[in-house]
């Protein structure tokens, strides 16, 4: 799985307990996207100060971007997703 959203749904995946039935539940409502999927991509955005990286984050820690490290390891679609991005931003 190349593409950013399943890595993160099998990340997730990981940390699930699958064999309790709880387990099951969590993961069938799981659902990744690449972008922002179609009910929300036409609402404005609202920014939340108490989640911003700066203030989440020490300037000591190193973070990754999930997109930049799809790309890193063989995904093809990252030009085509700022593309569409791009559209929708106008």
């Amino acid at each position: 799985f190349k593409s950013p959203s399943r890595m993160l749904w099998r990340t997730i995946r990981g940390m699930v307990h699958q064999k309790s039935a709880r387990g099951q539940e969590a993961i069938a409502r799981l659902s990744t996207f690449e972008g922002i999927p179609h009910p929300y991509d036409k609402k404005k955005r609202v920014v939340i100060p108490a989640a911003l990286r700066v203030m989440r984050l020490k300037s000591i820690r190193e973070h990754t971007v999930l997109g930049e490290l799809a790309d890193s390891v063989g995904w093809k679609h990252k030009d085509l997703l700022k593309k569409l991005e791009d559209k929708r931003k106008v």
